[in-house]
């Protein structure tokens, strides 16, 4: 967290500088009035996420994951989470904080990596976007071809990383 920080500290002064020099103070309280209206706008997104984050940790036990572990373990778990992370909506600011709870409660790490794949290359939210901006032919096809990439990572990573990924810290921010 403390690099993030920095590195966002020093892009921060650096535009803060880019703008003075390019169209002075009032370039600058503009940039920073369209940074308030975009920040209280999202605010309130954030804060229902991580309630319903909250709520979804707190109802969804240990138990039951391990429950559904063995249910669902092995291809049909990774097909299943990463059909989920397709289907779970929001950003990156909403899906990885729900990851890092259900991590402490002991979902295998290939699962949760399925999940991520599944989110960043389905994300069916995105399909209706898609169609209106491109064809939907084209959209189609790319969903199509795509539909394995998730799964076989999944598998992939199950295969060569059983006991998650060694020497990497889920801890935040650290490199």
């Amino acid at each position: 967290m403390k690099n993030t920080a920095i590195i966002l500290a020093v892009l921060t002064l650096a535009l803060l500088a880019v703008a003075y020099i390019t169209g002075g103070l009032d370039l600058v309280a503009e940039g920073l009035l369209t940074a308030g209206v975009t920040a209280s706008r999202a605010l309130l997104l954030i804060f229902a996420a991580f309630l319903v984050i909250g709520q979804l940790q707190a109802l969804i036990t240990s138990d039951m994951i391990k429950m559904w572990m063995q249910k669902y373990s092995g291809s049909r778990g990774i097909a299943i989470s990463s059909v989920a992370g397709g289907l779970f909506p929001g950003g990156p600011y909403i899906f990885y904080p729900f990851l890092a709870g259900f991590k402490d409660k002991g979902i295998p790490f290939y699962l949760l990596f399925s999940f991520v794949s599944g989110k960043q290359i389905y994300d069916f939210t995105r399909f209706p976007l898609e169609i209106s901006l491109i064809t939907p032919w084209i959209a189609i096809m790319r969903n199509i071809l795509t539909f394995p990439v998730p799964f076989i990572m999944g598998l992939i990573s199950r295969r060569f990383f059983p006991r998650g990924v060694t020497g990497a810290s889920w801890e935040e921010g650290e490199q």
